[in-house]
């Protein structure tokens, strides 16, 4: 899902570029050859106002209005750069399209370094989108049309801008099924996605409903789908490279409302539910990337689909389920139906043989509690797994910690009438909750991530407006291209 915005690679100089607003990257002056420059055109007014301003480089910007005839651009923003190239890309371009905003500019040009471009492309289309509802009044569209990337304009920069450009589309896909209400996103609706993904993309789809899931042994599944009159869906979708190098398969969770069923949430808790498919948008948002981006490894998408909800038919505690695979579960928590829907998921997929397995998903509200807005929580059964999403992680800009499967907890998941019950009795949620997902991945290399505490931002931050964020697909689409 790409922004509407124009983004070309452009060999002009920065000074004589015909835009409303041009932005550049600099440590300031003296030592900045370009900024020396654009600062004579102004007859050093430029360097006048930096000194004013008080510009020292860090990562803020000042916005300069030119004046009038002396350069290509009306408005110039300054921004700082920092220690890290990749931050000081982002902010560079978030800053990029909030200014244009505020000065009304249809047009940018950006000073863009070569190994710059495919981040400052991606974090454009990040930070131009836009999540406008359902509102019933016809909404303004933004005056910002084109972005002249200045610099190479060779083959090379042009498939940077392309890559970053797919990265953006997958993530801005993620935060539109997210934002979206669950009377709108429901179990049909992401079958009905991800259909449309295939057909776009040549991806191979299946969907099964609830019978074909019953066939399946999937009781897991339909035991937490019970209480709602939405039809649960379980969606297959994979891609297929020509030669592929490797076989890795992700799960996504897609509870499209968790009203905690009999285990009722709170009024206040329950206002945020539509985000609990999150997992199932990483999926799709990384599925739709996969052809564009050219990746070799062969990929195999899971979305376990429900709602949950409370009614006459519902999950009760005390019920216990039978998995795909066979284990037995004891539900003491209703709440906590996320591992349940991921149990068949995580066994299918694990009884495909995959070289990997990868799941997402809001499960815990406990991994906030530990680390926070920006990070999310990864554990996993295989080291070098975990390194590599973690390094992938870094490159995003999508922050993964790891948290320990730790081998003493286990046993508080054992269960007097099933082989295991679906809740602990310790503290340590986040990780009671990857023991328990471990159980159905049959030895395949594996790693799970919690991210409840990043799907949301409140606070902007550079390419993240408020809103859902779409963590997790740029994250995962660079593990894969590294394969």
């Amino acid at each position: 899902m790409a922004s509407d915005l124009e983004i070309q690679t452009h060999s002009g100089r920065p000074e004589s570029t015909r835009t409303d607003l041009l932005a550049i990257a600099s440590a300031g002056l003296p030592g900045d050859p370009i900024l020396a420059r654009l600062d004579r055109r102004t007859g050093g007014h430029l360097a006048r106002f930096l000194r004013r301003r008080g510009f020292k480089g860090g990562e803020s910007g000042l916005l300069y209005q030119a004046p009038p005839g002396t350069l290509g651009a009306e408005y110039l923003l300054v921004v700082g750069e920092g220690e890290d190239p990749r931050r000081s890309w982002r902010s560079l371009a978030d800053q990029a399209i909030g200014r244009a905003r505020d000065v009304g500019a249809r047009s940018t040009a950006i000073l863009a370094p070569a190994d710059g471009l495919e981040t400052i492309a991606e974090t454009l289309d990040l930070a131009a989108y836009h999540f406008h509802g359902l509102k019933s009044s016809r909404r303004t569209p933004p005056a910002l049309r084109r972005v002249l990337l200045l610099g190479s304009t060779s083959a090379a920069a042009k498939a940077a801008v392309a890559r970053g450009r797919a990265f953006a589309a997958g993530a801005c896909l993620a935060r539109e099924l997210v934002n979206l209400p669950a009377d709108v996103v429901t179990p049909t609706h992401l079958a009905a996605t991800a259909r449309t993904l295939a057909r776009r993309h040549r991806l191979t789809a299946r969907v099964l409903d609830a019978r074909q899931m019953r066939r399946l042994g999937m009781g897991a599944l339909l035991g937490v789908a019970r209480g709602s009159e939405q039809p649960p869906r379980f969606i297959e979708l994979v891609y297929r490279p020509r030669r592929p190098s490797r076989c890795v398969a992700l799960v996504g969770k897609g509870i499209t409302f968790d009203s905690g069923g009999l285990s009722l949430k709170s009024p206040d808790s329950m206002q945020t539910q539509k985000r609990d498919m999150a997992g199932a948008a990483v999926v799709l948002g990384v599925m739709s990337a996969l052809r564009p981006l050219d990746v070799r490894a062969e990929v195999r998408g899971y979305i376990p689909s429900t709602e949950n909800m409370p009614s006459g038919r519902a999950l009760k505690p005390g019920d216990v389920l039978r998995a795909c695979n066979g284990r037995t579960i004891e539900v003491l928590n209703t709440d906590a139906e996320g591992r349940l829907v991921l149990a068949d998921a995580l066994a299918h997929a694990a009884a495909a043989r995959p070289d990997v397995l990868v799941d997402f998903a809001t499960l815990t509200a406990a991994v906030r509690t530990a680390l926070g807005p920006r990070y999310a929580a990864v554990m996993s059964t295989d080291e070098g797994l975990a390194r590599s999403l973690i390094q992938a992680g870094a490159d995003a800009g999508e922050n993964l910690w790891e948290l320990p499967l730790v081998a003493e907890y286990r046993r508080d998941l054992d269960s007097m009438v099933a082989d295991l019950k679906n809740t602990g009795e310790g503290h340590s949620g986040t990780i009671i909750g990857g023991l328990f997902l471990r159980e159905f991945t049959a030895g395949i290399p594996w790693a799970h991530v919690d991210f409840s505490s990043t799907v949301m931002t409140e606070k902007p931050h550079p390419g993240h407006p408020r809103g859902a964020s779409g963590y997790g697909v740029r994250l995962m689409l660079r593990y894969l291209l590294g394969l």
